[in-house]
């Protein structure tokens, strides 16, 4: 593996045995050498490649602008985020979280600590992720006698949500827009409250998050035609069902996007039983 670019002393860009373009982290891996020379592979800590020259522009971007600090604080959170969360994360957390621990190592600085819109939902949504963005937070206030709270939490949360999939930013917080909204639905038409720690309320964001993610990538559920089956449910669940109706027509007059039955089946089951296993308001 050759030198293509040296970006720091423990940062280079170099080429693989397929000539691609990859990303290798070491500490002290570039000390001594020079652009075309071998990389003892003995000192790579990690090898990674960004998905196209985009991505790796922006890598060698952040790199140089932001300190070796920032670098090696944000490579122990995201070791720590993969760990805990137990998920395969995109390599692009290394640009987006890497660059959000920079701004707040600034922000912390002048005291400059702002405020999530969607904290709520992002935590009712995104729980797994939202405890670890905790513990990252935690992390990093005792590091830099910072005062970051739940809501920089949220934030952080936005980006490891991000980092498993490939849709953007942006899709990310639509996301989070529509499993919230679809849990408001069922939360007052039933007049609950969820107990989050049940296994099917778990079970139905993860089905949710599924849905959202299908919504905004453009895929569908894949319907078998069941009408059968389908039937059964209705009425056997048929004030779920009817719930499940009113999810479909919110869907369809906000994102014009039409549920397939088989969806709709699916989300009634889970809509049965995550109401039996809550609480009545």
């Amino acid at each position: 593996m050759k030198i293509n670019k040296i970006l720091n002393n423990n940062v280079i860009v170099a080429r693989d045995e397929q000539n691609k373009e990859v990303i290798v982290m070491g500490k002290g891996l570039a000390f001594g050498l020079k652009v075309g020379e071998d990389i003892d592979e003995s000192k790579i800590d990690k090898t990674f490649a960004l998905n196209d020259s985009k991505e790796i522009s922006r890598f060698q971007e952040l790199m140089e602008q932001v300190p070796e600090e920032c670098l090696e604080i944000s490579e122990r959170l995201i070791d720590f985020a993969k760990e805990r969360l137990g998920k395969k994360l995109n390599n692009s957390i290394y640009i987006t979280l890497t660059d959000h621990i920079n701004t707040m190592i600034e922000r912390a600085e002048i005291n400059a600590y702002v405020k999530n819109t969607m904290l709520w939902d992002i935590r009712r949504v995104h729980r797994d992720e939202f405890l670890v963005a905790e513990e990252i937070v935690e992390r990093f206030n005792k590091h830099r006698g910072a005062k970051f709270d739940s809501h920089e939490a949220a934030n952080i949360t936005m980006h490891l949500v991000n980092a498993q999939t490939d849709l953007g930013f942006s899709a990310t917080t639509n996301i989070t827009k529509v499993m919230s909204e679809i849990l408001n639905i069922i939360k007052y038409n039933f007049r609950i409250v969820y107990d989050e720690d049940s296994l099917s309320y778990y079970r139905l964001i993860v089905h949710l998050r599924s849905f959202a993610q299908r919504l905004f990538s453009g895929t569908t559920y894949g319907d078998t035609g069941d009408t059968e089956l389908l039937q059964h449910i209705k009425n056997k669940y048929s004030k779920s069902y009817h719930c499940s109706q009113l999810i479909k027509k919110h869907i369809h007059d906000s994102y014009g996007y039409e549920l397939e039955d088989e969806e709709c089946m699916y989300l009634t089951i889970h809509i049965e039983k995550v109401v039996k296993d809550s609480n009545k308001v």
